[in-house]
């Protein structure tokens, strides 16, 4: 593959006052299909250094994604620098102009004069549609080099990417140049604990590596071969090695998140489900609901985040605080039981936790969390103690009680 470099233009980016997520998940996003990029340079909104960085790029890689500067304002000059380094007119696109008012249109927005700058590109240009924005992107072939030309909103970079920079670098690999990816995914090992349960684990035909995102572990695996078919079985091959190393641990070896595991289990098996939350605050819900088509498995969501609430809402025993504390065994068993009941839904989830970052004691330190779920009959709990930060434990917890219902929904 020949080198690949991404460019970022905007002043926000150099002042820190906007993080440059796009390249982080661009290069994940690349690296996961083969494809490593080589270099990265960010340059401010001033036309010489985008022309600067725009001639050193063509001079080095053979593909350059550039993003930002291609909206209506006047710090917006990347099409207009683009046009003069090479060497051709803006001209104006009529088809993306009235695309883009018919976007604002039904958005409720005003069409402006200032609008029309986003339907200007440098002659010769590929349009690349934007389907979730205003801006539509470009790709322009300058002698040796593919330049593709982005907006920086990262919804609708990340989908340009996905729907045509990406396949367009791959089919440059050419038909004898398979490249294939999986994605294997755990819950409730550490990196180091994974390591050592792969350990022998012989891998010299694939790229392999280990991907930390809290809580979870992430595993990838990239083949590359001069036949599908031969890439396909290195791939197979690997995957079931892992599959029967991490058994239960892995919660799916494709590119999606539990969220989504648990709600294909629930359709899957007419199950409904229904939240009581304290320390995650509504956020195990939420993920539940972010799946379309949540309303056949979502019953009901509460967060009982005061004692009295826990009590009023799902009858937990009052005498409980007194005695275990909210932070206890006890207490999430007659939460995962108590909104079970009161929705009407065949399981019922319970967290409670102690998320920080003061609170803690030393019989229970911050990150201590119960979760309690109540499936078929019998309430099942569960002690953890988390790391972190109040964001790094909520979101462990919510998705480690999507982790249970998983196990539990399988081995029933």
């Amino acid at each position: 593959m020949r080198k690949v470099e991404l460019i970022t233009t905007g002043n926000e980016i150099l002042s820190g006052l906007t993080v440059d997520t796009n390249f982080s998940w661009a290069a994940d996003k690349f690296s996961t299909n083969g494809i490593i990029p080589s270099y990265h340079v960010s340059v401010s909104d001033d036309k010489e250094d985008i022309t600067a960085a725009f001639s050193t790029a063509s001079n080095r890689s053979a593909f350059v994604i550039v993003t930002g500067g291609l909206g209506p304002t006047d710090d917006d000059l990347t099409a207009e620098t683009a046009a003069e380094f090479f060497g051709v007119e803006l001209n104006y696109d009529e088809k993306s102009y009235l695309d883009l008012e018919e976007k604002l249109r039904s958005r409720g927005r005003n069409v402006l004069d200032v609008h029309k700058k986003q339907a200007m590109f440098p002659s010769g240009s590929q349009i690349i549609k934007n389907k979730t924005g205003t801006s539509n992107g470009f790709k322009f072939t300058f002698q040796d080099c593919s330049f593709y030309f982005l907006p920086g909103v990262p919804r609708e970079f990340k989908a340009m990417i996905e729907d045509f920079v990406l396949p367009d670098l791959m089919h440059s690999a050419g038909p004898d140049n398979y490249i294939l990816q999986k994605v294997i995914k755990t819950i409730g090992l550490g990196e180091s604990e994974v390591a050592v349960k792969l350990k022998g684990l012989n891998i010299d035909d694939a790229d392999f590596s280990y991907r930390i995102k809290y809580p979870e572990i992430h595993l990838k695996l990239v083949a590359k071969s001069g036949s599908l078919d031969e890439a396909e079985k290195i791939i197979n091959k690997h995957t079931n090695k892992i599959n029967n190393l991490l058994d239960d641990y892995i919660y799916t070896d494709k590119d999606e998140p539990i969220e989504k595991v648990v709600a294909e289990l629930l359709v899957e098996n007419k199950l409904t489900i229904a939240t009581a939350e304290s320390c995650t605050g509504g956020l195990l819900g939420s993920l539940l609901t972010d799946i379309p088509g949540s309303s056949e498995y979502f019953l009901r969501g509460v967060i009982t985040y005061s004692n009295e609430s826990k009590t009023e809402i799902l009858g937990v025993d009052e005498d409980l605080f007194e005695t275990v504390g909210a932070v206890s065994d006890e207490v999430v068993h007659q939460m995962a039981s108590g909104i079970r009941q009161i929705s009407l839904s065949d399981i019922g989830v319970g967290i409670s936790g102690i998320a920080g970052p003061g609170g803690g004691t030393e019989e229970k330190p911050v990150g201590t969390v119960y979760i309690g779920v109540d499936y078929m009959n019998h309430v099942y709990s569960y002690r953890y103690n988390f790391h972190g930060t109040r964001k790094d434990i909520k979101l462990a917890s919510a998705i480690y009680a999507l982790d249970k219902v998983r196990n539990l929904i399988i081995k029933k």
